[in-house]
């Protein structure tokens, strides 16, 4: 690993994205004094009154055409290749990116109904890295960028959180069964990760009818991953709508793997990486970053992977806002991203006190109730 590249102070990727959104965002409201239903947005939001929408939101053919358009526009610099195929014979698709000695690996969209992730990459994270420009240079000089934009191509289209698998049982967790309440719908892919199937709780319940991991999705990410041994793995997800103590919108919620078999390294180098994106993008007048309340379930990503020795962490951003926060969102997953890629690049990464992230604050309540009006 090379020494540092970079300015003393890091470099912002857009230079005018904090001054631009935090003049659009409510700011310099003092909540303390109101009622508990009150809720600062942190930016656009939709209105009780509006519906959130998808049709605005990459399909399955667009995503083809889209991430064919990259190729040819960064004259190959970004090449994409298919890790696998769906349960409908839907390609799910690589995007690679770089020539570096080191291996990062980012994927989103394993649920179907969170899209932001996959509009961010596309729009641009992949133009970014692939452009040649002195950003992409410095990072892609160090790292290779592999990126799936989107894992639940299926589930993508209805949209739903699952995948589609007319042979899936209804929900039982307790059985390994974590699918839609009625049977026939899918799996969430998200818990499938596990590191050793035999070790699955689905396995161990039932070996003789699932001796194989029956999400295809989750097995081309797997085959993918170790086929690359990356140094580490970031899992871009939506969240709900969630306020802090002060009423403010947060709009992000990170965190790292906490299954107790994830030995030290991993632990403290997904802890290193969280702690670099807080610090980051907090000042940001935009970013509200909290940690996710995960759990310690194996075949979660973030534990699955952890626990075969990478760095994994877990992107969370603010959902329910369909097509109206779009633009905003998409920029703040930009400066996530690219923070972990210049701070892996550029060494900064192992100078991090892995302990800090714990000091990152937890999220706060669900704000399960409409916005205020604009």
């Amino acid at each position: 690993m090379k020494g540092n590249r970079f300015n003393s102070t890091r470099r912002t990727v857009l230079k005018t994205l904090s001054g631009a959104l935090t003049a659009g965002a409510v700011s310099g409201v003092v909540s303390a004094g109101h009622d508990d239903g009150h809720i600062v947005p942190n930016g656009p939001w939709l209105t009780g009154e509006q519906e959130t929408r998808y049709d605005g939101f990459y399909d399955y053919e667009e995503l083809v055409e889209r991430l064919e358009q990259i190729e040819r526009s960064t004259q190959g610099r970004v090449s994409v290749d298919t890790i696998g195929q769906s349960n409908h014979g839907r390609d799910i698709f690589r995007a690679t990116v770089g020539d570096g000695a080191e291996d990062v690996f980012v994927i989103t969209q394993q649920h179907g109904n969170e899209p932001t992730g996959t509009e961010a990459v596309l729009t641009n994270l992949l133009r970014l890295l692939g452009n040649d420009g002195a950003v992409a240079r410095d990072i892609l000089d160090e790292l290779t960028v592999h990126v799936i934009p989107r894992v639940n191509v299926d589930g993508a289209e209805i949209p739903q959180r699952y995948n589609v698998d007319p042979d899936a049982p209804a929900r039982d967790t307790g059985e390994g069964f974590f699918t839609a309440g009625s049977e026939g719908v899918g799996w969430d892919i998200n818990r499938y990760h596990d590191p050793d199937w035999e070790e699955s709780r689905l396995y161990r319940n039932h070996p003789d009818e699932y001796p194989e991991n029956p999400v295809p999705e989750a097995v081309a990410v797997h085959e993918a991953v170790e086929a690359v041994d990356p140094l580490w793995i970031a899992d871009v997800h939506n969240q709900g709508t969630y306020k802090d103590d002060d009423g403010d919108m947060i709009t992000s919620s990170i965190y790292w793997p906490i299954n107790e078999r994830v030995e030290e390294g991993p632990r403290n180098l997904s802890k290193q990486l969280c702690r670099v994106i807080y610090d980051h993008v907090q000042p940001f007048g935009y970013a509200n970053i909290t940690q996710y309340p995960g759990g310690t379930y194996p075949g979660i990503a973030r534990n699955g992977y952890g626990l075969r020795g990478l760095g994994s962490i877990l992107l969370e951003h603010r959902a329910g806002v369909g097509q109206k926060s779009q633009g905003y969102l998409n920029r703040l997953a930009l400066e996530q991203l690219v923070s972990i890629f210049e701070a892996t690049a550029d060494g900064s990464l192992y100078d991090v006190d892995p302990a800090t992230a714990e000091d990152i604050p937890e999220r706060g309540d669900w704000h399960y109730e409409s916005l205020p009006p604009e």
